[in-house]
């Protein structure tokens, strides 16, 4: 599109180029004019007995040849043309609706599908920042979310840790408080034997040690009564 249409501008600069206004083919003749008259100037000027219509003749003749020097001293750029104006104008305005009408809809639609485009690409990244902000956030609540669960997780543990760690040292207390009962029984049922034992053996000493002094046998009460005095007479263990 962009090398159709530059190459329509140099065609067209060409053609403008090529119709601007020439200078005067006729200048160099009007110079040319100029130096003859001024040669027959001096020679007029040389028969002083010519008439006196013939001088005023040669007088508007030299006024003459001075305004075509003039003219043709001007420089052509400065010279207007009314007709090479009108047509140069007509140009200009035929250039002006085919540029109007062929090529500067092409390049206000390139520019509008341009800016579209890239108004399109701005509302994609503005979505897609949207998107990722919000995936962000979801990340950042999900994390939160997991970091409050360890967090509740290891409390949890921790109390359970507490709380199983009280249950051992209840158990074990527990269990010393029974196996101090089952001390404190057997110790019991230790010195009742024991006791049972030297009420036993002391019971046939006080009989032996009666026979040896009575002399008699003794009944059955009498031996549960010298029990009950020997056991009176040993010394407490409590």
């Amino acid at each position: 599109m962009l090398s159709a249409m530059g190459r329509l501008l140099v065609v067209m600069s060409l053609f403008l180029f090529v119709s601007l206004p020439s200078p005067p083919a006729n200048a160099d003749d009007a110079v040319k004019t100029a130096e003859a008259d001024h040669d027959h100037d001096g020679h007029d000027h040389d028969g002083h007995d010519l008439a006196n219509h013939d001088h005023d003749d040669g007088s508007v003749a030299n006024a003459g040849h001075d305004s075509h020097a003039d003219e043709a001293g001007t420089p052509p750029l400065l010279q207007f043309d009314f007709g090479s104006a009108i047509c140069n104008l007509a140009i200009f305005l035929g250039v002006l609706a085919i540029l109007s009408k062929f090529v500067w809809p092409v390049l206000l639609g390139g520019l509008k599908a341009r800016e579209e485009k890239i108004f399109g690409e701005l509302e994609q990244a503005a979505k897609a920042n949207a998107e990722a902000k919000a995936l962000l956030d979801d990340y950042q609540s999900k994390i939160d979310e997991a970091s409050t669960k360890v967090q509740t997780m290891l409390a949890d543990a921790r109390k359970d840790s507490e709380t199983a760690g009280q249950k051992i040292v209840d158990e074990a207390k527990a269990e010393a408080d029974r196996q101090r009962v089952r001390a404190i029984s057997d110790i019991e049922t230790a010195k009742k034997v024991a006791l049972s034992d030297l009420a036993g053996q002391t019971s046939d000493m006080a009989i032996n040690v009666a026979k040896a002094i009575v002399g008699r046998e003794l009944n059955s009460g009498d031996h549960a009564e010298l029990i009950r005095q020997s056991l009176e007479r040993l010394p407490s263990n409590n």
